[in-house]
């Protein structure tokens, strides 16, 4: 096969398209670089792609994502393909609030950030006044530290510290923490939660805004890429070859590389270059992360459940009885959905070890009457008439205190790592894998500028 190269055009190849590698195979291209992405699976997207679901005879998503208006980069880079935010996404302050509304916190102030989101709490249905004081004196307290906290120091820890009651912590904390580290909160690193409190109550108007994609995952940005880009589905590349002018990666030729996988499959792929084997802190720390799983259920309804929001907040008070953390009514956001469609709506489990080994119908059973426990008086849950869950193992990794994230560059010159598990200050989210992959394109073009 002959090589990349042409004269006036560096060649690079990216090892996996996820949301990383298609970041930095779009921002390689706009420096003129020719980019080759090798793919295992036959699905742009990574962990937030799209899936068709025998069970339901349509495409849906390997899971029910959520952005905020604070993820700036992914917003711009999907701008750059000129893409229209409101067609993507249905746009809407933030809303938290329970089916039956005995709880809710919603941000409608004019006022500058965090004094909107102040005022949201106070103004909170269903939280005592001294549950009010407390939580919003955490968040100043917060603030004044400038959202920087002790390495070790747990999300528990910190709520315990805060003096936060019970209540605070089963109808907000907790449903909070998992749904954005998916990770418990007695596990949790404190620190990757600040910054997920900075970024949504303190980085500016409309940061705390929720995002609902509006169609499926993989054609929200991912399919929109230019043709430009060469991408080799069902290659599952499992070692590189250096050159005396850079890699070779499945007989192509190529001047540098960034690989866009997990951890453990970098480790894998480094292993196979020279000097592997002096680089012992590295491979330690590419093998020290686990991964806590997602499962989203999709249920399929006789008729329209006509509840006024689009996403709400479900009670977990009994976690053996109670899966779900938050249901999303799809059928009121997707753009592409047929009118000949029955409704959907998805329900999500973060954080889902113990549902893992589970019969899938004593599932779909304990969450069909969870909704139904829960469900407004006047809106009882409609029949279903068809099921799917879909599994992802690992979903993301566990957002721990002292987990040593890796920086962009490796020991090789011309070889990046990128992913939402590199160093990027995030806990495991689009937007850090959006950073990540630019950061690392950006690093690799100046290499071989250099």
């Amino acid at each position: 096969m002959p090589p990349l190269n042409s004269p006036n055009q560096k060649s690079v190849a990216v090892i996996g398209a996820g949301w990383a590698g298609l970041a930095a195979a779009h921002t390689l291209q706009q420096h003129n670089i020719r980019v080759h992405v090798f793919e295992q699976s036959h699905t742009l997207g990574g962990r937030a792609r799209k899936v068709h679901s025998r069970k339901l005879g349509r495409t849906i998503d390997n899971g029910q994502h959520l952005l905020i208006g604070a993820y700036s980069e992914t917003l711009a880079l999907m701008q750059a393909l000129g893409l229209d935010e409101k067609e993507q996404f249905l746009r809407l302050p933030l809303d938290i609030s329970t089916l039956n509304q005995d709880f809710r916190l919603c941000l409608k102030s004019a006022l500058p950030a965090p004094l909107d989101f102040l005022l949201a709490l106070l103004g909170a249905r269903g939280l005592p006044f001294t549950d009010k004081c407390k939580l919003i004196r955490a968040l100043i307290s917060l603030k004044r530290q400038k959202w920087q906290v002790p390495q070790a120091q747990t999300v528990g820890n910190w709520l315990r510290q805060e003096k936060q009651t019970p209540f605070l912590y089963q109808a907000f904390w907790e449903p909070l923490c998992i749904a954005t580290l998916n990770t418990h909160t007695d596990k949790a690193s404190m620190q990757l939660f600040a910054r997920v409190l900075q970024h949504s109550t303190d980085a500016g108007k409309q940061a705390s805004d929720f995002l609902i994609p509006r169609m499926d995952l993989s054609a929200l940005w991912a399919e929109k890429l230019s043709a430009e880009i060469t991408i080799a589905y069902g290659k599952s590349i499992q070692s590189i070859q250096m050159t005396s002018t850079g890699y070779q990666i499945d007989g192509w030729d190529v001047e540098g590389v960034i690989l866009a996988t997990p951890p453990t499959q970098c480790a894998k792929i480094m292993a196979s270059l020279p000097g592997s084997e002096n680089q012992p802190a590295l491979m330690k720390a590419l093998q020290q992360f686990s991964f806590n799983p997602i499962l989203t259920i999709t249920l399929e309804l006789e008729k329209n459940w006509d509840l006024p929001l689009p996403l709400y907040l479900l009670k977990t008070d009994n976690p053996q009885q109670d899966p779900g953390q938050w249901l999303f009514m799809r059928s009121r956001f997707m753009k592409d959905t047929s009118k000949s469609a029955r409704p959907e709506i998805t329900i999500v489990i973060s954080q889902a070890n113990e549902w893992l080994d589970k019969d899938k119908t004593e599932i779909i059973r304990l969450a069909i009457e969870q909704l139904a426990r829960q469900a407004p008086a006047n809106l009882p849950l409609p029949g279903v008439t068809a099921w799917d869950i879909i599994t992802e193992k690992k979903a993301t990794f566990s957002a721990e205190p002292g987990l040593q994230r890796l920086p962009n560059p490796t020991a090789w010159p011309g070889l990046y790592l990128a992913g939402d598990w590199t160093d990027t200050g995030f806990p495991g989210v689009l937007e850090g894998a959006v950073k990540s992959g630019q950061l690392a394109a950006r690093l690799l073009a100046q290499h071989l500028t250099s």
